[in-house]
């Protein structure tokens, strides 16, 4: 399950007036993960709108691979990039 990071600040006059609306929605709470199947994993780019895509909860989750996601982030991302230019 691949989580984004909301960018609240672009919604002032968008389809959310609040974020509690965009979790009703969108994120992934606690009853919604319960449904994921069982080798599913949970991302998240970071940072975290805390309890607005996911709850607080799920971020150290025994699926969340959040933390090992972030910090490969940059070793990857250096990785294309050096690729990229060669």
């Amino acid at each position: 399950v691949m989580m984004l990071r909301v960018q609240l600040e672009r919604h002032e006059n968008g389809v959310f007036q609040t974020a509690g609306e965009y979790r009703e929605q969108y994120g992934l709470t606690v009853e919604r993960a319960a449904s994921i199947a069982d080798h599913a994993i949970i991302m998240h780019p970071a940072p975290i709108n805390h309890d607005v895509e996911i709850d607080d909860v799920l971020v150290e989750h025994p699926k969340s691979r959040i933390f090992q996601q972030m910090q490969n982030g940059v070793a990857v991302r250096m990785a294309v990039i050096e690729r990229a230019l060669a």
